[in-house]
């Protein structure tokens, strides 16, 4: 066997290994695109379901944020009210205010009686 053949040879295993590599390859690269496009029809309604699901929370934040400004305002409310209670209760209880009282029912008793 000459040496020409010898590379002939080489080449043509050489070429063959190649096309085992490409055949391969391009079998893989068709398996990838075909996962890809499965992940894709997988994937895009996940997104856009947690997409509502974004929203449908901020809808709630805004629900709660508007229900701790109202418990907030209320707070205030009662506090106020508080206050007037107590501003009372010592205006009633002065001994001017009892005094005033007094007086006042004595001339109801002198003009019924």
């Amino acid at each position: 066997m000459s040496a020409g053949w010898v590379a002939v040879l080489v080449g043509a295993a050489a070429l063959a290994v190649f096309v085992v590599l490409a055949l391969r390859l391009t079998r893989m690269l068709r398996e990838l695109h075909a996962a890809v496009d499965d992940l894709r029809r997988e994937a895009v309604p996940l997104l856009a379901d947690m997409h509502r699901m974004v929203e449908r929370a901020t809808d709630d934040l805004d629900r709660v944020e508007d229900l701790l400004d109202t418990a907030d305002g209320l707070r205030e409310s009662a506090g106020r009210i508080g206050s007037t209670i107590e501003t009372a209760a010592t205006l009633s209880s002065s001994p001017l205010v009892r005094f005033v009282g007094m007086v006042a029912r004595l001339r109801a008793r002198g003009r019924g009686g």
